[in-house]
């Protein structure tokens, strides 16, 4: 009784035992395949990121849209401020048109209320000039001066835009400013 167990067991047993011999070959060469398929991977990850360090170098000269240039300036300028008009609905951007001589021609987001509810900025390579109104210590706005101050583009990225959650929270905003010439019909859609 204990044979025909034995005899049994053996005999379930050899046909794994018979293909674990061709498994071996099977194993090598998967293997083989596999490490082929992560050298191509590792191949793939290292041109993707130097695409990716690319796109960022590039993105730091000209990629940005004034939108998101205009987001990234707000936030390094005033982020709560930007923030809570920007959830209101009540946050544009536009291009000054000339009329101010020492903005002309600059880009700006704003909430529409006073001289400070402006943000100007002006991108040249990766310099970026920045002016606003500031008021200081006892003056009145009309008394307040404008301010001018520059950072570079490349350090916003790397302060506001560098993983992918950044990006995204950065690019929500930008698409949800709305153009400057939208501004007088939504005054007339709050009353």
């Amino acid at each position: 009784m204990i044979k025909k167990k034995i005899l049994i067991v053996a005999m379930s047993l050899m046909p794994l035992t018979l293909a674990g011999c061709g498994n071996s070959q099977s194993n090598n060469q998967a293997k083989s395949s596999t490490s082929s398929s992560q050298s191509s991977v590792t191949a793939q990850r290292s041109s993707s990121s130097n695409k990716a360090q690319e796109h960022t170098s590039t993105a730091s000269e000209s990629n940005l849209s004034p939108q998101q240039l205009g987001t990234l300036v707000a936030l390094y300028q005033d982020p709560d401020w930007f923030k809570e008009y920007l959830k209101d609905g009540f946050m544009y951007y536009g291009t000054e048109d000339g009329s101010g001589k020492k903005i002309a021609d600059y880009n700006y987001v704003t909430a529409n209320g006073d001289p400070t509810s402006f943000i100007y900025f002006k991108q040249n390579g990766d310099d970026v000039t920045i002016k606003q109104v500031i008021p200081e210590g006892d003056e009145s706005v009309a008394e307040a001066s404008l301010h001018t101050k520059h950072i570079t583009v490349s350090r916003l990225l790397s302060d506001y835009y560098v993983n992918q959650s950044q990006k995204d929270e950065v690019n929500g905003y930008a698409d949800q400013l709305k153009p400057e010439s939208q501004y007088q019909s939504d005054m007339e859609n709050k009353n």
